[in-house]
């Protein structure tokens, strides 16, 4: 059991690797991670989920739980994270709250998340992604890029970020839509990070790439 928290955290950990250095967010979300998995662990020790009787505690672990997701869904929104990924990360601390407190109502749903576990009406369940596709896909080296693609990795690789327009110099008969398209490919594979908001969002190669 120790091991299977443990197995969730590192991948935690992998997956903060795309959030931005400088982020305040991704050392919040390493630390939270890392203490709900001390919890769940001395929990798991104290002879199984039963004999953890304080409600109180109990709470406070699955608030900890939806804040962590928070943090995640965040990172989804700036487009640090895949929607795969965050899918997979949500499904299985869903699980850990659903063993931790069965009567216990979540404390408030993030959007979109029940939805998007929960197959559709009709149709049959898809077999459940696991962590290790979100490791393997973190550090795939398989990926099949266009020939855009890698003309924009390799300009990153020349540079040390970039912006669309930045882009277009090397590729003036593509449209600013085509080259974002591109540039979510690559980051949906890990091979760049995102950065900035608005009109000021830069594109870089991931630092163990260069």
């Amino acid at each position: 059991m120790e091991n299977k928290y443990l197995k969730l955290t590192n991948t935690v950990y992998k997956v903060l690797d795309f959030f931005p250095e400088s982020d305040p967010l991704k050392h919040r979300a390493k630390d939270k991670a890392l203490a709900i998995m001390d919890h769940l662990v001395l929990i798991n020790q104290n002879s199984g989920w039963m004999s953890f009787q304080n409600e109180k505690t109990k709470v406070q672990l699955l608030e900890d739980i939806e804040i962590l997701l928070g943090y995640f869904w965040i990172g989804k929104s700036q487009g640090w994270l895949n929607s795969v990924n965050f899918l997979i990360i949500a499904n299985e601390y869903e699980k850990i709250k659903r063993e931790l407190a069965p009567v216990i109502e979540s404390t408030q749903k993030l959007p979109g998340i029940d939805n998007a576990l929960r197959p559709k009406e009709g149709t049959q369940e898809i077999r459940e992604p696991t962590l290790d596709n979100v490791v393997e896909k973190l550090t795939s080296d398989n990926f099949d890029a266009s020939d855009r693609q890698k003309q924009i990795l390799e300009f990153l690789s020349k540079n040390d970020k970039a912006q669309v327009m930045d882009l277009q110099t090397i590729l003036p008969d593509i449209t600013k839509r085509t080259i974002r398209r591109d540039l979510d490919g690559l980051l949906e594979t890990g091979k760049i990070v995102r950065s900035g908001d608005f009109n000021q969002v830069f594109y870089s190669l991931r630092s163990d790439i260069r």
